[in-house]
């Protein structure tokens, strides 16, 4: 991975990421800061490409981002909710977060500030999950993959006062912790600091797939594939309080398509047309995962196969709302 992402490619990213630590996160708005709801809580992510340090720094492992003033940041500093900042480093496939309470202080005097951390804790961090890198001023930043971004999230305050070995313990109790139905996670005590680790998974209503399947004759809607590879799938999701087990926010898909349409690889519009989303490919580009794109581009219909019944038709408003929950425009 070498191409710099796009703030289109990084909120897909954001979104990808977040989705592998818990099935109750989505994108709510914005344009760098992005806004986030994961378990319950709400969060703006401020996210730029790692680079080097620029002309006049000797170190060459040093490796910053940029965070300025722009009327997208000032308006998220206004929400009063976190406003976290992350660097995205395409070489290694690692996030770096600096503690958002000191970065605060900084910007609130400055139109413009800088973030530094290390290439070597970024190759750290993308060999062993996770990495630290204490600065001068001794204040922890912190590196890791992609599957702990939710686990930040939830406990950044926490994560700024910890050490490495702590925090590797962290992330090892993180893949060890089953996913659950609950909202409050697993309480975790390491040192003086406690973190929480909620993989939710949300229960599926059996009803709801039999309807499904009834209506739409186990076909995928979007390929007409049966051989018993269909699924039940959510417009709007599940883990939303919208997110209802009725028939007109279901569509019955294959495997294939079921998790495409959940990732926002393709969508459906308004006249129930089959869409490839454009910008999440040139993002999957970027990031060398659009492997046999060009045969899977031909796998769906032009448009959803619809259920006999006009009841039965999905519904526009959640279509609408299942797109831009996805980060679809």
């Amino acid at each position: 991975m070498s191409d710099i992402l796009s703030s289109k490619d990084l909120k897909y990213l954001l979104i990808d990421s977040l989705s592998l630590y818990t099935e109750d996160s989505r994108y709510i708005s914005g344009k760098n800061p992005y806004c986030f709801l994961i378990n319950k809580k709400t969060f703006y992510i401020f996210i730029h490409n790692v680079h080097d340090s620029g002309k006049g720094r000797t170190n060459t492992d040093e490796c910053r981002i940029q965070v300025s003033k722009s009327k997208n940041f000032l308006a998220a500093q206004a929400s009063g909710l976190p406003v976290l900042f992350l660097g995205y480093s395409t070489a290694d496939n690692t996030f770096t977060a600096w503690d958002p309470l000191e970065q605060t202080k900084r910007i609130n005097k400055k139109k413009v500030i800088s973030l530094y951390s290390r290439f070597s804790t970024l190759k750290r961090a993308a060999e062993n999950g996770l990495a630290v890198y204490i600065d001068d001023d001794k204040q922890v930043i912190v590196s890791f993959k992609p599957e702990y971004l939710g686990l930040y999230l939830e406990n950044f305050q926490g994560i700024h006062k910890s050490n490495e070995e702590n925090l590797l313990n962290l992330i090892k109790t993180s893949d060890l912790t089953a996913p659950t139905e609950e909202e409050v996670g697993e309480k975790v005590n390491l040192g003086k600091v406690q973190f929480v680790v909620t993989h939710r998974q949300f229960r599926r209503d059996p009803d709801f797939r039999v309807a499904v399947y009834e209506a739409y004759s186990e076909r995928c809607a979007m390929c007409g594939i049966q051989l018993e590879l269909v699924e039940a799938a959510h417009i709007v999701p599940h883990s939303e309080a919208g997110g209802k087990d009725e028939l007109v926010n279901g569509l019955c898909l294959c495997s294939l398509h079921h998790k495409a349409y959940d990732k926002g690889l393709i969508y459906v519009d308004a006249e129930y047309k089959i869409l490839i989303n454009e910008p999440k490919i040139e993002y999957l580009t970027k990031v060398k995962k659009d492997g046999g794109f060009p045969k899977f581009s031909k796998l769906q219909f032009d448009k959803l196969e619809l259920p006999r019944s006009r009841a039965a038709y999905p519904s526009k408003e959640y279509i609408k709302i299942g797109n831009k929950l996805r980060g679809i425009s």
